[in-house]
Order: structure tokens, then C-alpha cells, then sequence
């Protein structure tokens, strides 16, 4: 056992620090450019885009010709549509887009009530 402590002991001697990082004034100096960079930094997702019609991907010019695009048929029938592709039958739940539709369908509850619906339709199959 003696000599199980002492090699592991050596193991520990043998190990070299971790190498330092090339030189700290590059970091600071990058770090201090990436700040300067960050001071008018506004996420995309916080812009107001006025006149937009998220389901048609359509930008108008004013509020005239914006709710005319909202009034034409094609315009109806996308949000129909979208309406259909955003509802989880299973789980009775309706989301506001399809993106969140489709992580919901990655979701452990949705899968989790999947599985115990297909259970019990493979459980009526064999019964029947």
C-alpha cells in the first residue's frame, strides 16, 4: 500500500500547472474593444418593426395599405392556417406560432402523453 501512496504522490508532483494565457494586456485590451463595441448594442428581437404582418412576412409602407394587406384573402387564409399548424390536438393547446408548436412537439409532456396514448391504442389492438 506504501507504495500505491507514494507513486500517487508522485503522479501529483509530476503534473504541471495549466500553461498561462499568452499575455493578460491582449485580453484586456480585447475585452475592452468588445466593450466599446457593445455601448449602442440593441437585440434585434427588441426592434418594433411597425406595419409588419408576422405570418405573411410582409412589410407595408403605412397603416392604410396595412390593414388593406390584413383584409385580402390571402392574408385570411395564412392565419388560418397557421392557426392549424400551431394547435397540438393531443394536448388540446393552442400556440402562437409554429416555431413554439414545434418545441412543444420536442417536449418531455408531449411525448410523455404520446407514449400513453399509443399504449393504449396498442393495448385496444390487442384486445380486439
Amino acid at each position: 500500500m506504501k507504495i500505491d501512496k507514494e507513486a500517487g504522490e508522485k503522479d501529483k508532483k509530476k503534473k504541471k500547472s495549466p500553461k498561462t494565457a499568452p499575455s493578460n494586456n491582449v485580453n484586456e485590451g480585447l475585452r475592452k474593444v468588445v466593450k466599446e463595441l457593445l455601448v449602442g448594442y440593441t437585440p434585434r428581437s427588441s426592434e418594433h418593426l411597425p406595419f409588419y404582418c408576422r405570418v405573411c412576412s410582409v412589410q407595408s409602407e403605412n397603416l392604410e395599405t396595412f390593414v388593406s394587406h390584413k383584409k385580402t384573402e390571402f392574408h385570411k387564409i395564412a392565419v388560418q392556417e397557421e392557426k392549424k399548424a400551431s394547435f397540438c390536438k393531443l394536448c388540446r393547446k393552442q400556440f402562437t406560432s409554429i416555431c413554439q408548436m414545434q418545441e412543444h412537439l420536442k417536449s418531455r409532456p408531449h411525448k410523455e402523453k404520446l407514449n400513453r396514448v399509443r399504449e393504449k391504442q396498442f393495448k385496444r389492438s390487442i384486445f380486439h
